[in-house]
């Protein structure tokens, strides 16, 4: 009998090319499967249609801001359990406090480290899997 693992599906919501890449190449290398968009409303649908496990998640985007779209998922049953990490390069403590009081559980500022951060996706999904 062969077990199978599935993947934990990580989703990246980013609207810089370069940044996605190398995010998304570095996470699959980790053993994720990737999903990405650049924009905020994609975002929304593909958490009510694939629910991702984990969000990495840029607070600028071309259509909505990414703290209203931690806002949309949290207000959602269906969503409020996806653990939420903002990846910007927006560094205000008023920002970080904005992250976290709309439902984010982590604020990393870029640049960052790889390594760090997958520490903190990993921990993200250990918390969440208590819940």
């Amino acid at each position: 009998m062969e077990i199978v693992v599935e993947k934990k599906k990580l989703l990246i919501v980013e609207d810089d090319a370069d940044t996605v890449e190398m995010l998304s190449l570095f996470f699959e290398t980790e053993g994720y499967q990737v999903l990405s968009t650049a924009w905020g409303q994609d975002a929304l649908k593909l958490c009510q249609e694939l629910l991702p496990d984990v969000i990495l998640l840029d607070i600028r985007l071309p259509d909505i801001s990414g703290f209203e779209i931690c806002q949309q998922l949290h207000s959602s049953f269906q969503t409020s359990h996806i653990p939420i990490i903002c990846l910007t390069e927006k560094r205000e403590q008023i920002d970080k406090i904005e992250g976290l009081e709309a439902g984010a559980i982590d604020y990393v500022t870029k640049p960052f480290n790889l390594h760090e951060l997958k520490l903190r996706v990993r921990n993200a999904l250990r918390r969440t899997a208590y819940w």
